[in-house]
């Protein structure tokens, strides 16, 4: 079975664009209107790995972190079926977000989850739930940052 996995790399220093670049002609991440290997990287550009075995998109993710721990971007694979995508954001010093997405990688999360987590601390007020264990549940942190990049790429700065 298999899916499209997306990749968008918002922000890297200058000394992980050669492992980013690997990784991405390894997976066979390109640009809509490239038909080879990636040869340059185009920061928010998404490239995309037609029909990727479904869950390589945990592999990259791994190895994006460790090849690249400074950069900012979002990973994810389609949904397949009536399974959701996955999707996977890193911002350093925040660190790694983890969701369920759309076909869009517009990553949700599933009912279930939220209610373990809001049943877990019975006495919390809601501010005290968004300051803790909230904020980690839904990326909080990290879709700040990326939110960051998206806003300044459409609004072409």
């Amino acid at each position: 079975m298999s899916a499209d996995l997306q990749l968008c790399i918002h922000s890297a220093p200058a000394g992980e664009l050669v492992p980013l670049l690997d990784l991405m002609r390894e997976h066979g991440l390109r640009s809509e209107y490239e038909r080879g290997p990636v040869e340059a990287l185009t920061l928010g550009q998404v490239y995309r790995a037609q029909d990727a075995a479904l869950g390589l998109c945990e592999e990259v993710a791994a190895r994006l972190e460790e090849d690249a721990p400074n950069a900012v971007f979002e990973l994810w694979q389609d949904p397949h079926w009536s399974a959701d995508g996955h999707y996977h954001a890193h911002a350093p010093t925040f660190g790694h977000f983890e969701a369920g997405c759309d076909a869009e990688g517009v990553p949700h999360v599933g009912v279930h989850d939220l209610i373990r987590q809001l049943s877990s601390s019975p006495g919390a007020t809601l501010g005290d739930w968004m300051s803790g264990e909230g904020a980690g549940l839904l990326g909080i942190a990290v879709l700040a940052v990326v939110g960051e990049y998206r806003a300044q790429r459409s609004s072409g700065s």
